[in-house]
Formats: structure tokens, C-alpha cells, sequence
């Protein structure tokens, strides 16, 4: 399927999807065409440039594709790692504690102003440099509790253990349990290999 420019009578421009040009010319012929704005059937092809695979398309597909391998890397690995469990006064970007990056909820993320091309590469650079860093952090600082996650979480949250930072693993299920008791919990998103 290729995507036409149409336009009608009264220069309303659409968009249409056909098997070919010969297609919406006999279609717009046979007036199976209709403006989407003032239903008129006296519809033309408008000239249209062609795709081409430029430095700049690849950019913006490889960086497609890279929020596409995230997403699904993500979603498969919910709840495998988490990480920290902090006490109440300590918060992220105090003083010992990581500082996390933040982002926009993606359904706010306006297209024309997200990053393309070279911005979004350094854009996908610094985010992984950063949860890189933020990994190294909690391997370095926190202690692992493996397995144990979820129990040693719930004793520190629920004050039968001493305050600390700790990481490890837990199941989706175990995660939401967690979230469901108020324990404050991060999940730490695993990196794609780079290419």
C-alpha cells in the first residue's frame, strides 16, 4: 500500500492509502473517492515527493525502532530488578542517592517537538549513560538481597528491619504487591545491547 496526496474540487487536501496510482485514478474516475471535509467526488492525485531513504529518515527510523526494542524490553522485564528501597527522609537527588532522569509521559510528548536525526541519537546517548550510571550506583552502594527482594523490602518498610538501601530481584507479581503496600520501590529498565 502507498499513500497518495488527494485533493478535491474545492483544494480540500487529504491523504489516502492505495495498491498503486492506477488505482486512485480509477477509483476518483468512478467517484469512490469523497473529500473528508465537503463530501465532494471530484477528487485528482496531487504530486506527492517520493520517500527516500536519507541520513536523516534513517535517524528518525532507527530511533522508531529503538523506542519500539525499550518499550518491549521493558514490559517483558517488568518487575525483574528493583531498586532502591530507601528510608522515608531520604528521597532521590539528595545527598548519597542517585538523581533520576525524567521524562515526559509519552502520550504528552508532542511529535513536532521531539527530538530527530542527530538530537535524538544524543538524546538515546544520554538517557542509557545515564541509567548506565544509575545502575552503577546501586551496584556499588546498595547492598544485594538477590531473590529476597520483596521479603527484606517489606520488613525495612514495615520497620522490622533497619533502614538501608538495597537491590535485587523480584517477580511482576511480587512488584505490584509491593507498590499495592506503599513500599517505595524503583524498577530499574535493562539496556538493549548496543548495536
Amino acid at each position: 500500500m502507498k499513500k497518495f496526496a488527494l485533493i478535491c474540487e474545492n483544494r480540500h487536501e487529504f491523504e489516502g492509502w492505495f495498491s498503486d496510482a492506477e488505482a486512485v485514478r480509477v477509483q476518483a474516475a468512478n467517484g469512490l473517492i469523497d473529500c473528508p471535509y465537503c463530501g465532494s467526488l471530484q477528487v485528482q492525485k496531487q504530486l506527492s515527493a517520493p520517500h527516500l531513504s536519507t541520513p536523516k529518515t534513517k535517524a528518525r527510523m532507527d530511533k522508531a525502532r529503538f523506542d519500539k526494542e525499550v518499550a518491549e524490553t521493558a514490559a517483558a522485564n517488568a518487575g525483574d530488578i528493583a531498586a532502591p528501597v530507601t528510608p522515608p527522609a531520604a528521597k532521590p537527588g539528595m545527598p548519597g542517592m542517585p538523581a533520576l532522569p525524567t521524562a515526559a509521559p509519552s502520550s504528552s510528548v508532542n511529535p513536532a517537538s521531539a527530538p530527530s536525526g542527530a538530537a535524538a541519537m544524543a538524546h538515546q546517548a544520554a538517557f542509557r549513560q545515564a541509567v548506565q550510571q544509575l545502575r552503577k550506583t546501586i551496584e556499588t552502594e546498595f547492598t544485594n538481597v538477590g531473590d529476597g527482594f520483596a521479603e527484606e523490602a517489606r520488613k525495612i518498610h514495615y520497620g522490622e528491619a533497619e533502614h538501608s538501601n538495597i537491590y535485587g530481584t523480584c517477580t511482576k507479581q511480587e512488584t505490584e504487591e509491593l507498590l499495592d503496600e506503599g513500599v517505595e520501590i524503583l524498577p530499574l529498565p535493562e539496556l538493549l545491547p548496543e548495536h
